[in-house]
């Protein structure tokens, strides 16, 4: 939910720290473009981090994701990020033909953040994460086609914690 609520890739799901997440927002500093990251936490994503740390608590300061043996889960030799996604990917019958890579999350993710009502090309550029280019910004700030917008829809009450009565996923 990271990579579709606050736009992290793989590189920043490693990086993050316990403490620069809470219920109000984040604050993330990313080294590739020392860009400070702040925002508010969606609710869902919010929830998901809870759920984790109740099963894996880690003190204040600490990597929020460690490998088995305490590594951060990208490395340079190691990218447990991609990992978990591509046996997610096969868990559910798709292939890298059929479902990109992680970052279908982070597209899907700011699809649904640059569609939202009033969102600006300067909040749709800290979302990224990105300084001065706005190119991938601009593509996002466009309404959502006629046939994403169920997706995009369940995709925000997730999100939100406004979730259906029945917790299902769209139909496709």
């Amino acid at each position: 939910w990271m990579g579709i609520g606050l736009g992290f890739g793989q590189s920043d799901i490693s990086n993050v720290r316990v403490g620069q997440i809470d219920e109000k927002g984040y604050d993330l500093r990313r080294r590739k473009t020392g860009i400070e990251r702040f925002g508010e936490t969606p609710p869902g994503v919010w929830e998901a981090i809870e759920e984790y740390l109740a099963d894996t608590p880690r003190p204040d300061g600490e990597l929020l994701f460690v490998t088995k043996n305490g590594k951060p889960v990208v490395h340079t030799r190691s990218d447990g990020v991609l990992q978990w996604w591509q046996r997610l990917r096969e868990s559910i019958g798709e292939t890298k033909d059929t479902l990109g890579g992680f970052y279908t999350l982070r597209h899907l993710g700011a699809t649904e953040y640059g569609s939202r009502s009033g969102c600006s090309i300067v909040a749709m550029k800290q979302w990224l994460g990105h300084s001065a280019s706005s190119a991938m910004a601009d593509r996002y700030m466009k309404p959502v086609p006629p046939e994403h917008r169920k997706l995009i829809e369940w995709v925000r009450s997730e999100l939100t914690g406004r979730r259906h009565s029945q917790k299902q996923r769209p139909n496709q």
